[in-house]
């Protein structure tokens, strides 16, 4: 059987702080190297809010506006779903072990939102940038 959860799946935090946010899969860590099957994942912790026509293009800055996070996930606690979000990567400077710093942690964060805001503005992934309702 083929592996579900590749990098650039988009998937559902199932448990804890995040619980019931989109994230996207960045690498997964199931190599053998730690003794549970993980995923390092970037997710929408905030989501851009509601846009009209007649708002200042200050107002709509702060609206778009997208606060991401950046953790390592058992399996267990995440339910991927059928899409996929390829152009979300995190640059190969940053290692698990580089995002315990938490100025590192803070520059991938800012590169993953930027990322994210782009793909935003442009209208693709659509679902993705909209709020689950459960």
């Amino acid at each position: 059987m083929g592996k579900i959860m590749k990098a650039g799946k988009v998937v559902i935090v199932l448990g804890g702080r995040f619980a019931g946010r989109k994230a996207v899969i960045l690498k997964s860590l199931d190599d053998g190297t730690t003794e549970f099957a993980q995923a390092l994942i970037a997710g929408i912790a905030r989501y851009p809010r509601r846009v009209v026509r007649r708002m200042k293009k200050d107002r709509i800055k702060k609206n778009i506006r997208i606060k991401p996070f950046i953790k390592c996930i058992n399996y267990n606690h995440l339910m991927p779903t059928r899409y996929s979000v390829s152009d979300i990567t995190l640059d190969q400077k940053y290692g698990l072990k580089d995002l315990r710093d938490p100025v590192k942690r803070k520059k991938a964060a800012f590169q993953i939102r930027m990322k994210l805001e782009d793909r935003y503005k442009q209208g693709k992934n659509k679902w993705f940038f909209q709020k689950l309702r459960f």
